[in-house]
């Protein structure tokens, strides 16, 4: 017999030994199993967060309120802070566990731009400022995004304009990373009438001209210039200016670094410490110079910071000595030798001087420089 023929009532209790998935598939066999049984399948994925998740991220109205209808409930509260520590004198929070976190449909809508889906789910109860595991909030994710329109919803409907991401980022920060420059300037103006404190613009500013940096759009970073951006200023933990930035992922390094120098940028600047270095523990310093080594056109990048003022007899600079052997540079390890870059620095946890790690390194033309300069065949 055809299962088309079997009551309602049987094909109620097989759909009770099918897991969602077989339900699914069971259901696409015929549209009389869907217009009998498709109310159990949502009844049996209210709890399924990832479902409502996929109804928000693809806009689907109507999917999410059959979830709503069924029963899901999108009340709940956001686990970030169950999941996370707090590193002593940083105000930055750590997940772990992630995988346990659930997720909230409210962060898709966001990111997907859905306006409708959003105000559907605050109307439902759910958390204008919900944050997922990585602490950024729906204003976070559309600012990321590039949605203008969902960033001014969110804003007028009362959202967090200063609930960080892991990593301390507002969501002005958020859109900077991604050079959405209309949301960009627009929550910078935002921010500017925060009403609860008086905000120092140096922040913000920071955040959008380190960005243009590594983008290198040196018409953005004239125009933040011309509003006041510091070009040295960095947070005191885990931070790199903008003339490193620039000289690690700018398109056309060089441009970009010359301007950033033709406006006062620090030659001898370097990445503040690490938020997650343990104290006492020693990690390589990043500096212009070596940020500089690692690109193709590391030579003149180098001439150019020299240039302008670089010192190259920092033991610091040590560290771009070793980038220089690692990456068979020659050339740049004579230049930097050659203007003292002390070939005695001891570097890396074994303590073995820059000399001795140019002398085992097996590039012939680097060993040369090092005999030239005072080395000696057995070291």
């Amino acid at each position: 017999m055809s299962i088309l023929k079997l009551p309602p009532e049987l094909l109620t209790q097989i759909r009770e030994d099918l897991d969602c998935s077989d339900l699914n598939f069971f259901l696409q066999c015929h549209s009389y199993l869907y217009k009998i049984l498709n109310n159990f399948l949502y009844q049996s994925n209210i709890h399924n967060t990832s479902a409502l998740c996929w109804a928000a991220a693809h806009g689907s109205e109507s999917t999410l309120q059959h979830f709503i209808d069924a029963g899901a409930n999108v009340q709940w509260e956001s686990e970030y802070f169950a999941y996370s520590w707090q590193k002593s004198r940083t105000r930055f929070r750590f997940t772990y566990q992630i995988e346990e976190m659930k997720e909230h449909p409210i962060s898709y809508a966001a990111a997907q731009g859905h306006i409708r889906i959003l105000e559907y789910l605050l109307d439902l109860g759910a958390d204008i400022n919900y944050r997922d595991r990585d602490g950024l909030t729906p204003l976070a994710l559309a600012a990321r995004e590039g949605h203008l329109n969902m960033t001014q919803k969110l804003i007028s409907l009362g959202a967090k304009q200063l609930s960080h991401d892991t990593e301390g980022r507002y969501p002005l920060a958020q859109a900077a990373s991604k050079g959405h420059r209309e949301v960009e300037d627009y929550l910078f103006e935002q921010l500017r009438q925060y009403p609860y404190s008086k905000l120092n613009p140096r922040l913000d500013l920071y955040w959008m001209l380190n960005y243009a940096a590594e983008q290198g759009d040196d018409d953005r970073i004239r125009y933040l210039l011309s509003r006041g951006a510091d070009v040295n200023f960095q947070l005191s933990r885990g931070s790199r200016p903008p003339l490193c930035r620039a000289l690690q992922s700018a398109p056309r390094p060089r441009s970009t670094a010359q301007l950033l120098l033709d406006n006062g940028a620090n030659p001898n600047g370097m990445a503040s410490p690490s938020k997650l270095c343990s104290a006492g523990r020693k990690k390589a310093p990043i500096t212009t110079i070596s940020c500089a080594m690692w690109r193709d056109e590391s030579c003149c990048l180098i001439e150019l910071l020299t240039h302008y003022g670089a010192n190259h007899v920092r033991v610091s600079h040590s560290h771009a000595l070793k980038i220089a052997i690692d990456l068979e540079k020659p050339r740049e390890f004579e230049y930097l030798v050659e203007r003292g870059a002390w070939l005695s620095a001891k570097h890396g946890k074994y303590s073995r001087t820059v000399r001795e790690l140019a002398m085992s390194s097996g590039c012939q033309s680097i060993i040369d420089t090092c005999l030239k300069y005072g080395a000696t065949s057995d070291q």
